[in-house]
């Protein structure tokens, strides 16, 4: 960090709020600071959460940074049948989230799940209402979509590149709470641009 004792830092946490520190003591693997006074107070993350498919190279890398900065609160990374990236660096994800929230000034950090296929999203499903943004299905425009205050628990789905094979398409729907399709127009988009554009609807019609 190339700080110094005596230098000034900001922490933070999700239970604690934002607080104005003094490192006091700096060694190997660890540092101690001396907390001086209370910056901004916790702030509840939005019950909003994310299901995507891993892309490869600095896209993946994106989805994580900006879905952190809109305050997403949890992360799934997840296999489907056509996903191409078979594999994530969960740490360099969590890396990644971190810088995010602190470059905007969240004081939480998304909960960052480890990949699984589908199939394995079971109980994920059923305790969530389902965004789905599938451009192969006929989409509810996102204006006319009614979600109870009390039961808004959403988790917003966007699948492949290549898309959503038919039987995964019928098991997110068989198992969701809740399933709902949902439009991002006409236009056919990359895999990390559709996860933006679904999160930037998603947030602005829900939070």
């Amino acid at each position: 960090m190339r700080l110094n004792i005596g230098d000034e830092i900001t922490l933070f946490n999700q239970k604690s709020g934002e607080w104005h520190a003094i490192i006091k003591n700096i060694k190997k693997t660890s540092v101690l600071a001396e907390v001086i006074k209370k910056i901004a107070p916790p702030i509840q993350d939005i019950n909003i959460s994310l299901l995507f498919s891993p892309i490869k190279y600095q896209n993946s890398e994106s989805i994580i940074r900006q879905s952190t900065e809109m305050g997403i609160k949890n992360i799934y990374p997840t296999s489907f049948k056509r996903t191409v990236s078979k594999k994530i660096n969960k740490n360099k994800f969590e890396h990644y989230s971190i810088g995010a929230a602190q470059q905007c000034g969240r004081t939480s950090i998304p909960k960052i799940s480890s990949l699984e296929k589908i199939e394995n999203r079971i109980n994920l499903l059923s305790e969530n209402n389902i965004l789905m943004f599938d451009e192969n299905l006929k989409g509810n425009e996102i204006d006319t979509i009614k979600i109870p205050n009390e039961k808004r628990d959403i988790l917003v789905i966007i699948g492949p590149e290549g898309g959503f094979e038919d039987k995964e398409r019928h098991f997110i729907s068989k198992n969701s709470k809740r399933f709902i399709n949902v439009s991002l127009g006409k236009r056919i988009l990359k895999a990390d641009t559709a996860v933006i554009a679904a999160l930037s609807l998603t947030f602005h019609y829900f939070s």
